[in-house]
């Protein structure tokens, strides 16, 4: 899994913008995914879990979006499901 995910996040020359936004909400996952896991407080667990659906819901959204444009990207493993 390390591996897939050093894959996408590396750095193209150059990316193409929607290239970088999915990167970019790759990692907003990530932290959101470890802060879910650290917190105690209810009220904040409710939080990342809706957190965590918007990103999921935008990475969809920019994973559609960059297929109907053409856009590809040379690895083929995505971190999160569709």
């Amino acid at each position: 899994m390390e591996l897939m995910k050093r894959r996408l996040l590396r750095d193209e020359n150059p990316p193409h913008p929607l290239i970088e936004t999915i990167r970019e909400v790759c990692a907003q996952m990530d932290a959101t995914q470890l802060q879910f896991a650290e917190e105690s407080d209810p009220d904040l667990i409710e939080a990342s879990i809706y957190e965590m659906q918007a990103l999921r819901a935008r990475y969809r959204y920019l994973l559609r979006t960059a297929r109907l444009q053409g856009v590809t990207c040379q690895e083929r493993a995505h971190l999160w499901d569709e």
